[in-house]
C-alpha cells in the first residue's frame, strides 16, 4: 500500500502543491506539460524553475498565459476538462475540486453558482493548478491520500472585496470539516485553490504514517519568501496502514 502525504504546515496553495507533487518524480514536470497542452488553451503553459526557501531549495511551477483570456464561469472551466485526452478519474476529480471551490465563493457572495467566475485567482491558473496536481496525485501511484493539518496564517488580507482578517471568507467556508492551525506569520497561508484540492484529495488528516519513505517533494509558490518559509512537502510512502493512523483521523472529513 502506498501513501501519499501531503505536509501543509507553513501551508497550502494551488500553486505550491502543484510544484511539489511535480517535484517527487522524475517525470512529474513532462506529464504535466502534457497534461496542460491537453487541455487545448492557446497561449497556456507551464514553466518550472527553483527557488530556494531559507536555504532549502523547492520547486517552483509557474502558469505562462501569452494569451487574452475570457471570463470564465464553472460551466466553461468543467467544458474545459471534461474534453481533455486525459484518465476519468483525473477528469472526475478535477471537476469534483472545481465544483467546490465554486460553491464555497457561490456561498460567502450570496451568489447563484452559475454567476460564479473566477476573478480572483484567475481561471487558467486555477484549472491549471487543480487539474496538474490531481493527475500528479493519480500518477504516483498512492493508494490513499493524508494531509497534516492545514497552517491557514494570521494577520490581514486584501482583495478586491476589501481587507479581511485571515482566513478570508472563502478559505474559512472550505475549511469547514478540515483539520487547521493558524501560527503568528502574519500572512495568509493558505489559499481557496490549495484548501479546495486538500479537502478533495486527502482522505484523512494526520501526522506521517508509518512506513518507508520512497520520495519527497518540495514546492514553493508565488508568495513564497524568506521572511516566512512557506513550502509544501509531498511525501510518497509505502507500507503505510490504516491502524497506523491517529484514531481521531479517520474518515473523509468534508
Amino acid at each position: 500500500m502506498k501513501t501519499l502525504y501531503l505536509e501543509c504546515a507553513l501551508g497550502v496553495s494551488g500553486d505550491m502543491l502543484l510544484a511539489a507533487l511535480s517535484d517527487m518524480f522524475e517525470d512529474g514536470p513532462q506529464l504535466l506539460t502534457e497534461a496542460v497542452a491537453a487541455l487545448g488553451l492557446p497561449g497556456v503553459s507551464v514553466r518550472f524553475s527553483e527557488q530556494m526557501i531559507q536555504g532549502i531549495r523547492t520547486r517552483r511551477v509557474e502558469v505562462l498565459d501569452e494569451c487574452p483570456q475570457p471570463l470564465r464561469h464553472l460551466a466553461d472551466l468543467t467544458r474545459i476538462v471534461g474534453t481533455a485526452e486525459l484518465p476519468q478519474r483525473v477528469k472526475e476529480g478535477s471537476i469534483e475540486a472545481l465544483t467546490r471551490l465554486a460553491i464555497a465563493e457561490a456561498t460567502v457572495h450570496n451568489e447563484p453558482l452559475e454567476r460564479i467566475h473566477f476573478h480572483e485567482v484567475g481561471a487558467v491558473d486555477t484549472v491549471v493548478d487543480v487539474l496538474g496536481a490531481i493527475l500528479l496525485a493519480e500518477a504516483s501511484g498512492a493508494d490513499r491520500v493524508v494531509a497534516s493539518p492545514v497552517n491557514l496564517g494570521s494577520g490581514f488580507v486584501e482583495f478586491s472585496h476589501g481587507r479581511f482578517p485571515v482566513p478570508a471568507p472563502a478559505c474559512a467556508e472550505l475549511a469547514k470539516g478540515m483539520r487547521t492551525f493558524a501560527t503568528e506569520s502574519g500572512m495568509e497561508l493558505a489559499t481557496p485553490t490549495g484548501l479546495c484540492l486538500v479537502k478533495t484529495m486527502a482522505a484523512s488528516y494526520g501526522p506521517l504514517p508509518l512506513g518507508s519513505v520512497l520520495a519527497v517533494g518540495y514546492g514553493s509558490g508565488t508568495y513564497s519568501n524568506g521572511a516566512y518559509p512557506t513550502f509544501l512537502r509531498a511525501y510518497l510512502i509505502e507500507d503505510g496502514e490504516e491502524g497506523d493512523e491517529c484514531e481521531a483521523c479517520h474518515g473523509h472529513d468534508d
